[in-house]
């Protein structure tokens, strides 16, 4: 089996814990035949060593699912700071219109004592 991710995690306790994701190839089985690729996701939590198999079907399907919350994640995420961009422009021309107004009446009231 070849190692192919180690995402660690280093947690407060000082104890880390660590995701893996390892690949058994695909090879010929001891009959001749064509075996497909096994990958074994492991978490190990400094104590404790679990592990998971699955299939390259099994795999295939993650694959999928977690590319496509990976897409909708994104896309959910630029819409929310598109918005607050926006939102930001909106009171910062709010404030520059506030602040243009407050110096016009100062102005005004400047040149009403002049008089």
């Amino acid at each position: 089996m070849n190692r192919i991710l180690r995402i660690p995690r280093f947690m407060k306790d000082g104890k880390n814990k660590t995701l893996e994701l390892f690949i058994d190839n695909a090879n010929v089985n001891d009959k001749g035949f064509p075996q497909e690729a096994r990958f074994l996701l492991v978490i190990d939590d400094g104590n404790n060593r679990t592990a998971f198999q699955l299939s390259q079907a099994e795999a295939s399907l993650l694959y999928t699912r977690l590319k496509y919350a990976l897409d909708q994640a994104s896309k959910e995420y630029i819409d929310i700071e598109e918005k607050n961009r926006k939102n930001y422009e909106k009171k910062s021309s709010r404030k520059g219109i506030q602040e243009k107004d407050s110096l016009d009446e100062e102005l005004e009231r400047l040149d009403s004592d002049e008089e």
